[in-house]
């Protein structure tokens, strides 16, 4: 299912903001190669995202992060800098 987390992240500029996000095997069909979790920023100059989920707020504004699982999954974080 698709989902979208209904709170927003309010983090100062220059402050960090670590998510934990993890997979979960709801059948029990095995993947060969997995690539685990992959993280994206909707504006990299508002704030920006490392492969292990850590967001770094930059410039003051309003962006999502998306954590995407290797079938499509994901979720939708609303992250506002101050």
């Amino acid at each position: 299912k698709k989902s979208i987390l209904k709170k927003a992240r309010n983090l100062k500029r220059g402050k960090t903001l670590k998510i934990n996000a993890r997979v979960v095997n709801a059948s029990t069909l095995r993947v060969s190669k997995h690539r685990g979790i992959a993280f994206e920023s909707s504006n990299k100059n508002v704030a920006s995202v490392s492969r292990k989920g850590l967001v770094k707020a930059k410039k003051k504004g309003r962006c999502f992060v998306y954590a995407y699982a290797q079938n499509g999954v994901y979720k939708k974080i609303k992250i506002i800098v101050r």
